[in-house]
């Protein structure tokens, strides 16, 4: 038989215990809390960030239309008033090696701008199972935290991955883009040296 003395110290352990993981529940739900906020913020800012470099894509998509519509424009009459010195080789090789490096912006401009498949969030029936699977751990807010911070961590990584790619492609694009300006420049100072 347990005596007064006996019940009282097994009461006090077991409040110990309880009152120890309390105590390390609020601090697990309070970190994941925290995560859970910069979580939130870093995946805004990743579909801002897609959302970005679409529209930057899309601005270059747009530079290749009117630099393409200026050099057809500019090409009769570049053509017809070209002298005894410049011949039609020049202007092909001239305008070939402009348009090749404008098709490739326009190119890497289109496949940045494309939507890639991506990491999306779980079914409805897949939380379900999940959480019936592991309900017990889901009782807890910190658990329910972790959760979220990993489903949305796993998104947000998929969005970043093909962000990083868009952003490649657009530097392609670009840089494509300024060669073919830097080659309508030589050419016209080829041009203006054989004129001379």
């Amino acid at each position: 038989m347990n005596t007064d003395a006996e019940l009282l110290g097994q009461q006090n352990a077991a409040s110990t215990t309880c009152t120890a993981t309390d105590s390390q529940e609020g601090q697990a739900v309070s970190l994941y809390l925290h995560v859970q906020t910069l979580s939130k913020m870093t995946y805004e800012a990743e579909l801002r960030r897609e959302d970005s470099l679409i529209q930057q894509s899309s601005h270059m998509q747009t530079a290749f239309s009117f630099m393409t519509a200026a050099l057809f424009m500019s090409a009769p009459i570049l053509i017809e008033n070209r002298g005894e010195t410049l011949s039609l080789n020049f202007f092909f090789v001239a305008f070939s090696t402009i348009i090749l490096f404008l098709l490739i912006s326009l190119v890497t401009a289109s496949l940045a701008q494309r939507r890639v498949l991506k990491k999306a969030f779980m079914s409805i029936p897949e939380i379900e199972k999940f959480v019936s699977d592991t309900y017990a751990n889901t009782l807890k807010k910190s658990e329910q935290l972790k959760q979220w911070v990993q489903v949305v961590g796993d998104v947000q990584v998929s969005l970043q991955n093909a962000n990083d790619n868009r952003v490649k492609l657009i530097r392609i694009s670009m840089g494509s883009f300024f060669v073919s300006i830097a080659f309508i420049v030589l050419w016209y100072l080829i041009a203006l040296f054989k004129m001379l």
